[in-house]
Formats: structure tokens, C-alpha cells, sequence
């Protein structure tokens, strides 16, 4: 059975996709790759913090996605699954390298102006910020890095991190005032 790439393939279920490229339809499982790239990517830069380990990250959580649909079962949320697979990744790299807390970031930083927190952060000196963010406790940098660095949506960064939508709007608010506060102080 393949699934001809059309609108109605895109607006398919995970599930749907999931059973179709189990049963060996390609266009199915690019159709859920496409859908999940750029949440998996941007999770994996936020909490590995080098591109090129997040590419590596990102195309082995998918290969590994691949390689166990055959155990797929209906009823399983896919993306959760997907998920789990990359923070897993991330974790098991960063131990493997033993990553000190206050490495240097290879992430950019777009423009903050969109929010009212933003529009301040954005005024500060960016070396500084950066410095700050990534001296956070990861439960409140990879939230930061991803909705402000990566632009990520609450939901988006909900299913990365497999929490609430309100654990992921009480870390930003957390990480927020933990930053205002170190850099009134002068802190990095």
C-alpha cells in the first residue's frame, strides 16, 4: 500500500503515517520526517549546543524511528516516541563527552524584539546574554534556547521536552527572572 504524496497524506495522522511507512510506503515516513525536522533539530542544538552534533542527533533519531516501525503499534503516539528517541540521543552524547555547563554557544541568536522580554533582553550585550543563558540549569536553558533562539512554540517545545505547555511557560518565566536578576547583578 503506498500513500500517493497529496494534501490529504500531509493532513494524515501520525498513526496513519506511521502504519503506511511500516508497511514499506517511503513518501509516508518523509511525510512524518518533514513534519517533526525542524522541532527535533532545534531540541537537539538547544541541549547539545553545536550544530553539527544537533544535525547528527536529529538524522539518527529519525534512522532510529525507521528501523523500529516494524514494532509500531497502533494507539502509540508517534511523535512522543520520537521525541523520547532524541532526548535520549542528547543525553547519551552529552555524557559521552561530559559537557561542562558553561561551554560557549554555536547557536544563533535571532532578534528577541517579538516580545516584551525580548525587546529588553535584545538591548543587553549579546555575548553577555548568551554567557548568562547557558550558565542556566538545563531545565530552563533548552526551554530559552528554543523558543527564543530557535522559535519554537510552547507546544512545540512541550512535545521536545515530553511536559506540559505550563511547565514549559513556568520555566521561561523562571529562566526569565533567574537571568534579570544575575545580570542586574552583573553576573554572567
Amino acid at each position: 500500500m503506498s500513500m500517493a504524496m497529496t494534501e490529504t497524506t500531509w493532513e494524515a495522522s501520525d498513526e496513519i503515517l506511521a502504519l503506511a511507512a511500516r508497511d514499506g510506503d517511503r513518501e509516508a515516513f518523509s511525510t512524518l520526517v518533514e513534519r517533526y525536522r525542524e522541532i527535533v533539530y532545534a531540541y537537539a542544538v538547544a541541549r547539545l549546543q553545536s550544530r553539527e552534533e544537533a544535525e547528527d542527533a536529529a538524522q539518527e533519531a529519525f534512522l532510529r524511528a525507521y528501523q523500529a516501525l516494524p514494532r509500531y503499534r497502533p494507539g502509540g503516539p508517534w511523535a512522543g516516541y520520537l521525541m523520547r528517541l532524541t532526548r535520549n540521543l542528547c543525553h547519551d552524547l552529552l555524557r559521552r563527552r561530559r559537557v561542562r555547563r558553561n561551554t560557549t554557544a554555536t547557536t544563533d541568536w535571532p532578534s528577541l524584539e517579538a516580545s516584551p522580554e525580548g525587546a529588553v533582553l535584545d538591548q543587553l550585550d549579546r555575548g553577555r546574554l548568551l554567557a548568562a543563558v547557558h550558565r542556566l540549569p538545563e531545565r530552563l536553558r533548552v526551554p530559552v534556547l528554543m523558543h527564543y533562539g530557535a522559535e519554537r512554540t510552547y507546544k512545540e517545545i512541550a512535545l521536545a521536552l515530553g511536559v506540559a505547555e505550563t511547565t514549559v511557560v513556568g520555566r521561561l518565566a523562571g529562566a526569565l527572572r533567574l537571568l534579570r536578576r544575575r545580570l542586574a547583578h552583573g553576573e554572567q
